[in-house]
C-alpha cells in the first residue's frame, strides 16, 4: 500500500483540475476549542501565515520572545502551501507584538492562564479553489452530494509522509533501530505520528478495499456509530471478530513497526474510519470549482479532495 496514494473509495470521475496555484486557493481557518482567559502567564497570538509551515512560525516567535521553543504551543500543523490562521501559546511576561514578519503576521491576542495543547480545536474551516478543471465538470454535484452524505475515508494525508514519502524512510531509521538516537521533542513526535498513520492507513485500505470501511462489521469498535481502526500503541486491541482479522493481516507487511511503537511509551487508542465533512458547499464558474466546508481535527482536506477528481498540486511542481 503507497502511503500517499491509498486506495479510493468511490469510482474516480474523469475529472482533472489543480490545486494550490496560490496561497489563496488553499485557506483554513483555525476553530479554537476554548475561550480565552484574558489573564494568565501564557500569551496567545493567533497568526496568519502564508507560504510557511507552522514549526517555522513557532522557531520564529521562540526567537522573537527570548523563550525555548518548548515554551511556544500549537493546537495543530497547518498547511505549508496556503493561507492558513491559527493559534499560539507563548510562556511570556511580555505583551509586545511582533511586527508582520515574512510570511506571517499576527492578527490577535490575549492573556491566557495556561498553554495551548494538541488538538485543542474544534474544527477546520477550509476554502479551497480547483482550477483548469477538464473533463465532464456537469458530474461533480453529484459526487459532493455523495461525499455529504457518505464521506470520504479517513485517510492521514500526504502531507503527513513528506515529500514521496520520505518522512516514513526518516522514522523507520528511528523508530524501527535501537537504541533510538537523540532527537528533538518536536522531531520525535513527527516520527511517531508518522509510524502511526502509516499503520492506520493499511487498516483502512483494507476496509475500502473490502468495501466495509463506512459500515460496522463484525466486531468493530464504534465511535458515534461508526468503524474505527487503530492508533498503533501498547494495550490489547479491543476489536475482535471479523475487524480484528483485517486489523491484523493489513499490519502484518508493517510488523516491524509494532513492538518498537509498544515500548515508545504510546498507548493505544481509535480514530473514525469515515471522515464526514461539515457544512460541505460547493461552486463552479466556468472552469474553477470552489469548495467551502469544516472537518474536525486531525482530519486532512486532501483525504476529501481526492475522492472528487483527479488533482495536480501546483505548489509540489513548483517546488521540485
Amino acid at each position: 500500500m503507497n502511503p500517499i496514494a491509498p486506495p479510493l473509495a468511490y469510482t474516480p470521475l474523469p475529472v482533472e483540475g489543480v490545486i494550490r496555484s496560490c496561497p489563496d486557493d488553499f485557506i483554513v481557518d483555525e476553530r479554537a476549542g476554548f475561550e480565552p482567559s484574558h489573564d494568565g502567564e501564557h500569551l496567545l497570538l493567533r497568526v496568519e501565515k502564508r507560504g510557511l509551515n507552522t514549526q517555522a512560525v513557532a522557531v520564529d516567535l521562540a526567537r522573537f520572545y527570548g523563550v525555548p521553543p518548548g515554551d511556544v504551543s500549537f493546537a495543530g500543523m497547518k498547511d505549508r502551501h496556503a493561507v492558513t490562521r491559527q493559534w499560539f501559546s507563548v510562556l511570556t511576561p511580555s505583551d509586545a507584538m511582533p511586527e508582520a514578519a515574512s510570511g506571517w503576521r499576527v492578527v490577535e491576542s490575549a492573556r491566557h492562564r495556561r498553554k495551548l495543547r494538541r488538538g485543542e480545536l474544534v474544527a477546520n474551516a477550509f476554502r479551497i479553489r480547483v482550477r483548469g478543471l477538464r473533463g465532464p465538470v456537469h458530474e461533480i454535484p453529484e459526487r459532493i452530494a455523495t461525499l455529504r452524505q457518505a464521506g470520504a475515508p479517513n485517510y492521514f494525508g500526504e502531507q503527513r509522509f513528506g515529500r514521496d514519502a520520505a518522512n516514513v524512510a526518516r522514522a523507520r531509521a528511528w523508530v524501527c533501530h535501537r537504541p533510538h538516537p537523540a532527537v528533538p521533542p518536536f522531531q520525535k513526535g513527527l516520527h511517531l505520528s508518522t509510524a502511526r498513520a502509516l499503520l492506520f492507513n493499511a487498516v483502512l485500505a483494507r476496509r475500502v478495499e473490502a468495501g466495509n470501511w463506512n459500515s460496522l462489521i463484525d466486531g468493530d469498535v464504534p465511535i458515534d456509530a461508526l468503524p474505527t481502526g487503530p492508533l498503533w500503541g501498547r494495550g490489547r486491541a479491543p476489536a475482535s471478530g471479523a475487524a480484528l482479522d483485517i486489523e491484523t493481516n493489513a499490519l502484518v507487511p508493517h510488523r516491524e513497526w509494532l513492538d518498537p511503537l509498544e515500548h515508545l511509551g504510546l498507548r493505544q487508542e481509535r480514530r473514525g474510519l469515515v471522515l464526514r465533512p461539515l457544512e460541505l458547499a460547493a461552486s463552479i464558474e466556468g472552469s474553477t470549482l470552489e469548495l467551502r466546508f469544516e472537518l474536525p481535527p486531525g482530519h486532512y482536506a486532501t483525504a476529501l479532495l481526492r475522492e472528487l477528481a483527479t488533482l495536480s498540486n501546483a505548489a509540489a511542481e513548483i517546488a521540485a
